[in-house]
């Protein structure tokens, strides 16, 4: 796992504001970084210093980066904990390319999941939002659309909320 600022595809993304701290306290992510999961699996150090940059970065949009079996989702499962012991239940929500996906991000990290296009039909007909201190995580991010990801970062922006690309 690995933790960069913004991947070159996603550089003509309008510039996002930094300046709205959105992050969970260092000691709640130590916390749980120091104990193993419901399935007994303990974080690496390169997973936990990752989640440790992401949780505590307070920057509006960050991406965790690693290639298929690297631990991305043990990862993004052990920030799910974290963010929701700091941000309250269900502050973690999830987005995905397709309805399949956005199903197993659903199973696997416990969290109410969308695929992008339905979540963004939602918003324009419905008004359906991001809130204040949610963590937005957008899985399989780099097979994404830069509209796409811009249009959901800017809401997200708005709201208050954090984003999360994470890809390969």
């Amino acid at each position: 796992c690995a933790v960069s600022g913004m991947l070159p595809a996603l550089m003509s993304l309008r510039k996002v504001r930094n300046d709205v701290v959105i992050r969970t306290p260092l000691a709640t992510v130590e916390k749980i970084t120091a104990r193993p999961d419901a399935e007994g699996r303990m974080l690496g150090e390169d997973q936990a210093d990752a989640l440790m940059k992401i949780a505590v970065s307070g920057r509006v949009l960050d991406v965790l980066v690693g290639p298929a079996g690297a631990g991305k989702t043990t990862a993004m499962s052990a920030l799910r904990r974290a963010w929701e012991k700091a941000h309250g239940e269900g502050s973690v929500v999830g987005l995905a390319l397709s309805a399949v996906a956005a199903q197993v991000l659903a199973e696997d990290l416990g969290i109410a999941t969308e695929n992008t296009a339905k979540w963004w039909q939602n918003h324009l007909m419905y008004g359906t939002d991001f809130e204040a201190g949610q963590l937005v995580i957008i899985d399989e991010a780099s097979l994404a659309g830069t509209l796409s990801l811009d249009r959901i970062t800017h809401r997200a922006e708005r709201a208050g909320a954090k984003v999360l690309l994470v890809g390969d």
